[in-house]
This record gives C-alpha cells, structure tokens and sequence, in this order.
C-alpha cells in the first residue's frame, strides 16, 4: 500500500473511532509510515469537533498518536493539545501498549516521565483512564517513579478505591518513593481529608496501618506530620496532617524527638495545629521526657496566645506541674500572673484616599499583544491586562487581519484557564484567526446578536444561569466580540476603560463616538452599554454640551445618559431563615438567618443595566452559594453602582462568616474604588466581611472600610448596627470582628471604629447572657474612645455602667462612661 493510501486508511479508521482498525493499520505499516502519518493525525485532531465527536474519536485518536509520534515529546504534545487532553480519561491503556511494544520505541521511559508530568491535580480523574494510563507506562518502562504532586494524588485516589486497600499500598512499586512525597507537595491535603469509612477501609487509614508494621514507614508519618504543619498553609491542607497525627497516636518518646518542631507549631501554628502540637508536648512532659527550661518556653508562647481554650489549656497544665513539681510553684506562679500586656492605643490618622490607577497606553504592536494575551491565558486576569487585550484585538482585525492572525493562532489553545470565561475567549480567538470553528452551541448564542433590544440581556441569563457574577459580563462582551469580528467589524471598543477600575472618562466616550460618526459606523450593542455603565456619576458640563452636537443613535444615547442623574436600583433588605427539614450534609448546611439584599431595577434601564440591577432573593438561604470568581471584574463592570456590586456578591461574603466558607473577600477592597451610593447592601457586605472566618478575608474587608472611611462614604453607624444584630443572633462570631476591627483602629480609622462599635454594642448589651468577645468589643470602644474623644453614648450602654458586678463588660462600660462624662 502507498504512504498515502494507508495515511487515508488510517484517518478513515479514528474518524470511524475503532481502535482495532488503528491497531491492525500500525502492525502492518512500517516505521516510515507511521511517523509520514504523523503530521496528518496531528493536522485532523486540530480541526474543530463538536464534543461528542471529539471525545468519540479519542480512544482511537490517541492509540494512532501513540503508535506514529517519533518522539516523546512529540506524542506527549499532541495527546494534550485541544479536546483531546480530555480524551485521556476515557483512555484505554492496553492498545496504546500494544502499539508502543511492536515499535519497540526507545524512548517509553521518557514517554511515562512526561505523561506523569501532565497528569491533572484537580480535575476529579481519580483512578480513571489518564492515571491508568501513565501507570501502566511507568510499570513497562521501569523508568523511576515520577514524584510529582498529580502522579501522587492520582495514587492515593487509586488506592483509596482499590477492593482492597492495604493490599494496593503493600504491593505497589511507588509506595517506598510516594510516602515521603504525601509530605513535600502541598495541595495533597484534600486528597488525605476523607472520613474514615466504618470498616475501616480507604487510603489513610491503610496507611497508618502499613506504618503499624514498618518501623520506618511509621517514622516518615510522624516526621512528616510534623514538616508538613511547619510549613502552613490553608487550614483546610493542613486539617488531614493534624488528624493524621492523631490517628497515629503519636507516643511521648516520638513526640519528644520532635519538641522543637512542636515548640514552633505552638509558638505560629492556627489554632487546631497549636492545640494539638500543645497536646504532644504536654504528653511528653507527663511522661518525664520534657526539661524544664523547654516546660517554661511552651507556656510562655501557649499563654501568649488568643485563643482563650489554649491559655486555659496551658494554665491547667502549669498547675498540675506545680503540684507535681514544687520547686518551679514560685515561677510557674509567675507565668500564670504574667505581664501586663495592654492592648496598644490607636492613634487617629489621615486616611488615604483610594485613587484608581490609568488603565495604562494601549499595545502598539502585535508583539506586545502576544506577549499580554500569553498573560491572560495563562492566569493574569487584571482589568488592565484583559482590557487592553481586547482592545488590541478588535484594532488588529481592522487593520491588518492576517497579521494579527498569525501572531494568535499559536495561542488558541494555550494557557489553563477553565470555565466560561476561557470558553468565550477562545472563541474570540478563533474568530480572528479567519476561521470559525465553534461547536453548534456557540454558533446558535452568537445568533442572538444578529436581532436588535434585548437580545444581549438573553445571552447573559444564559451564561449566569443561577449565578449572579457579575465576573460574566466579561464573558457577554467576548461572546459578542466573536460573533461580530466575523460580522461587523469595528475599529475601536467603546467599553475600554481609562482606569483600572473599569471607570471610562466622559471625554474619551465622547471622542470614541465622535470618531465613529466620522467614519460612519454604529458601536456593538452590549460593548456601548458597558461603556455606558462605566462612566462616573458626574460629568463636565462641557462634554455634556459637546454630546448634544452627537446625531448617531449611540450619540443620542449617550448625551441622554450624561444629561440627567445616574440611575439607581431600589435596594430591599429581606431576612431569609433556613428550612427546618433541611439536611445536615455539609454541602446542603444552611444558616439559621441571613440578611441579603433585592434589587428591583430604574425605570427606562437598558438590557444590560436591567439584567444586573435585578436580583431576587428567595425565603431560605442558599446552601452553596459559589464564589466569587475574578473580583476585579465584578467591580470593574459596574464601577460607579457598588450598591449593586455588593447585593450581587451578598450570598457568598455571608457564607465566609456564617458556614465559614473562605474566598472572595478581596472584592470589598475593590469596592472602596468604586463610586455610587452606600446602602445596605454595601453595609452588610462589610459587616459579613468583618466576621469572615479567613483572616485574608477580614483583611480585605478592613481595607474596603478603611477606603470608605477616607472618602466620607462609610456609615460606621449602619455597618455597626448590622454586625451587633447578627452578632446578638448568633450568625457572627464577635471574636472575629473585634479582630477586624482593632486592625482598622490600628492603621488609623479610629473615629469610625468607635461610631461602628458602639453601634454593634446596643443589641449585644441588650442579650440576657452576653455573647463570647462582646467585653473584648467594649474594650476596644473604650480605647477608641479615649484617642479620638467621645460625645454621646447609647443609652443602653451607659444603661449597662449601672449593673453590679465586676465583669469586664461592665467594668469597660464604666470607663466608657466616664468617658462621655469626662
């Protein structure tokens, strides 16, 4: 048969998806065949497949890539290119060795290091066709074991499934090597983090119980429970190391081996991780193994702490060490009276005033374009980075399209960004490759621009579905951009901000549309009413003049939308409480109350606006609800409408305080750069923020409070009311927020915080037993108060001043009313 001939035979046999076919095919061609054949799989799996004919070929499209690639590298690159790389896990690993054994390829040992390397960490392919894959490769190749973080995962997750647990870790070739690598890599912990079934199966604890009959393997454990919590890192990694631990019952000798490391997890370790470093060492004291001088280092670090159960912890254990040893009663005496350690004084500072950056010159050149778009694809996600990618883009389609789509066809389908977003981007891309490719799906979305109104508003509702980002605008505008690069092109985007922000200058709108009427062409519907939305809520009486002389609908409209006030959503707080037969699985908890925020829409909105500035909230609070993907781009949509910014973002900042959810908080840093009216929405999204249970988040929302602050748009009182409420509740811990807030204090927002707390105050002093930390908020009221001076008091807290007792709440609400009187 001719080379040609049989490359033909080939195709025909993947587009056919049977593998038998692409076996018998490459045991009877000879070497040159195959790799002539090469160029022509690589060139087919390119064109663009509807899904399920791509992952229909996939079997037999990656045996054929197997069994003609002359290299590893070259396979290696092509089985991961597109669709296909989701293919592998449906992979069948028996073909793909036949075919490499009849090659006899030198090169399979590479092959399996290579695959290995591109395993998947997160992509819930337990032991599924990829990992088998590689598994196999490794095993024929008897290359090393690849150590890294997936081909380590994807192990556990074989074990854990296997019938038979303590079998699969006992006989696998990787065990000795993958042990100690369970310690090094540092997103394994979810993967460690399962409950232990009630039959005892599943990965750890056959694990533990390998490490029950190998003195060594019992020893990298426990050292590398011990090297893992040093390192730190989120507490949902570190929560299967500190379990570990404690299933290994960890004996007082071996504990003693490792004081040193236990000393540093006491002195900077989270709270769990402190406890139970604490725990050990108080073992090995019992035990007679702990020396003195090492006693009195723990306790002074233990006692140091803020975590009131450590210190109750360390103060039990120093009185039984002064009952048992009573030539250290006069020291330990010491350290349980300790020093004085008052809380420092805030001293009042100027605040500065948050100030949005330039967005920054546009790309002059294609090059420049490359290198940001590799950017983009590859995680930068700034308003400046994606902002002026777009705008390059549509200034290349115009002006010199084969140039431009050279420079991008390299990079369709680089980078590892997933979801929506990436979707619709890649779709832009290929549209200014000259060729369109998309799935049906896309094609039919594209087509609703083709109609006028509120056509756009559909295609948002689509992509949000139940979600409410706002992140998904982005992803409207590129879905409109692929659509019309093909169709009508423009020279220019309205929308492109002229700050960081994503706040646009009047003048520069004015100019853009000015230019259009010269050239005699109308703006994209969804890009213009971003601009729109994009513009500040005042705007120079001389460009309002200018924008009358506009005669393009889109000049009309814009001159209209400057003349007048900026529009706002009405904002409705509603209470919602969870559903008493609801289940008690993690994924479906709710909280007992939360406060959310509805919006009903301005009259006259357009598509957009009207589609953002509608929420609707339901009577129960919602179970999971998401994260917020991209923060920057929620407020860079709507950068002078926080009010709107904050209700859509409500759900998720009240579950990082009310389900200790973590993630998202950044968004109220972006928020202070934002204009618009402060209501409540934007009142509960920092209160929900201060008692975030994820110190980064609580950072974030002290930020936001402090740029609110420096422009006069913070209401300390309002904010304070909604914490001391869902305080009083029991939906905020207190903990939390006088946390916060002594961090606001500390950099400055003294008189805010003492307006805020005191606010917070009233129905907590109201409860019949005072929540835990309310003393720590009214100490903190006090110490704000005496730096900035105070006027009034609540009457319900000076009420509390009157009360008998010696309790620190209200010793510090004496002081606090003495203040006022003072």
């Amino acid at each position: 048969m001719t080379t040609g001939a049989g490359a033909q035979e080939l195709r025909q046999a993947v587009d056919a998806a049977d593998v038998a076919a692409v076996v018998d095919w490459l045991r009877r061609a000879g070497e040159k065949q195959r790799r002539a054949a090469f160029a022509e799989l690589v060139a087919a799996a390119r064109q663009t497949e509807d899904w399920q004919t791509s992952q229909r070929r996939a079997p037999a499209r990656i045996v054929a890539l197997a069994g003609c690639a002359s290299t590893a590298k070259k396979a290696v690159t092509a089985l991961h290119r597109g669709q296909l790389r989701w293919g592998l896990q449906a992979a069948h690993p028996g073909p793909v060795l036949e075919v490499l054994r009849l090659r006899q390829v030198p090169w399979l040992g590479e092959f399996a290091q290579l695959m290995a390397d591109r395993l998947p960490l997160d992509g819930g392919w337990g032991a599924t066709g990829h990992w088998q894959l590689v598994d196999v490769l490794v095993r024929e190749s008897g290359c090393a074991v690849p150590t890294g973080e997936a081909f380590v995962a994807c192990w556990i997750d074989a074990a854990r499934y296997a019938s038979d647990a303590d079998a699969a870790l006992r006989d696998s070739p990787y065990t000795a090597a993958l042990v100690p690598m369970l310690f090094t890599h540092d997103r394994l912990g979810s993967r460690l983090d399962y409950e232990y079934q009630q039959d005892a199966r599943g990965f750890v604890p056959a694990l533990i119980r390998l490490g029950g009959g190998d003195a060594a393997v019992r020893r990298v454990l426990v050292e590398g429970c011990r090297a893992r919590l040093l390192r730190g890192g989120k507490p949902g990694e570190l929560r299967a190391y500190t379990r570990l631990h404690e299933a290994l019952a960890v004996t007082a000798p071996e504990a003693a081996a490792g004081a040193g490391d236990y000393l540093r997890l006491v002195e900077a370790g989270s709270s769990p991780v402190a406890g139970m470093a604490l725990k050990a060492l108080r073992g090995v004291d019992e035990a007679g193994l702990l020396g003195w001088d090492t006693l009195r280092d723990v306790a002074e670090l233990a006692l140091a702490r803020p975590e009131k159960t450590l210190v109750k912890a360390q103060t039990t254990w120093l009185r039984q060490v002064a009952r048992r040893q009573p030539e250290h009663a006069a020291e330990v005496a010491a350290l349980l009276a300790g020093p004085a350690s008052a809380a420092p004084e805030p001293v009042p500072a100027a605040l500065p005033v948050p100030v949005a950056a330039p967005l920054g010159p546009p790309l002059g050149s294609l090059a420049e374009l490359a290198e940001e778009l590799s950017a983009l694809l590859a995680g930068d996600r700034s308003v400046p980075t994606v902002e002026r990618v777009l705008a390059a883009l549509v200034h290349w389609r115009v002006h010199d399209q084969e140039a431009l789509a050279q420079t991008v066809r390299p990079l369709v389908d680089a980078g590892a960004w997933w979801g929506k977003l990436a979707e619709r981007m890649r779709a832009v891309l290929r549209a200014v490759t000259t060729v369109d490719p998309r799935p049906d799906r896309l094609r039919q979305l594209a087509a609703l621009f083709r109609g006028d109104g509120a056509t756009q508003t559909q295609l948002l509702r689509r992509l949000r579905g139940n979600s409410s980002g706002l992140h998904l605008v982005l992803a409207a505008r590129l879905a409109e951009m692929s659509a019309q690069l093909g169709r009508q092109p423009v020279p220019l985007l309205m929308a492109t901000p002229t700050h960081a922000n994503g706040r646009l200058a009047p003048a520069e709108l004015l100019r853009r549309l000015e230019q259009a009427e010269r050239d005699g062409w109308q703006p994209w519907a969804l890009d213009f009413e971003q601009a729109l939305l994009r513009l500040p809520r005042e705007t120079d009486p001389q460009v309002a003049a200018a924008a009358l002389r506009l005669r393009s609908p889109a000049g009309a409209a814009f001159a209209r939308w400057i003349s007048g006030p900026t529009a706002d959503p009405v904002s409705r707080p509603q209470e919602q409480l969870a559903d008493p037969r609801q289940s008690n699985s993690w994924w479906e908890r709710q909280p007992p109350a939360r406060r959310v925020v509805a919006l009903t829409p301005p009259n006259h909105a357009g598509p957009l606006a009207r589609e953002l500035m509608t929420i609707v909230r339901h009577d129960r609070p919602t179970p999971s609800p998401g994260h917020i993907e991209e923060p920057q781009l929620w407020a860079a949509a709507l950068p002078s409408h926080r009010e709107v910014v904050a209700a859509s973002a409500l759900p998720v900042l009240a579950a990082n305080a009310d389900l200790d959810h973590d993630g998202g908080g950044l968004l109220l840093a972006h928020l202070a750069e934002c204009a618009g009216p402060v209501g409540p929405a934007v009142n509960l999204a920092l209160a929900y923020g201060l008692a975030a249970r994820s110190t980064a988040d609580r950072i974030a929302a002290v930020d936001g409070l402090l740029g609110l602050a420096a422009t006069g748009d913070l209401d300390a009182r309002a904010v304070g009311r909604e914490l001391g409420e869902l305080a009083a509740a029991g939906t905020l811990k207190v903990n939390r927020v006088v946390s916060a807030l002594d961090e606001a204090a500390q950099a400055g927002a003294v008189a805010a915080v003492w307006q805020l707390a005191v606010a917070a105050l009233v129905p907590l002093v109201a409860l019949d037993k005072a929540r835990p930390a309310t003393a720590d908020l009214m100490a903190l009221a006090v110490r704000c108060g005496r730096a900035c001076g105070t006027a009034q008091l609540p009457p319900e807290v000076a009420a509390l001043a009157d009360r008998g007792g010696s309790s620190r709440l209200v010793v510090h609400a004496r002081e606090l009313r003495a203040l006022v009187a003072a």
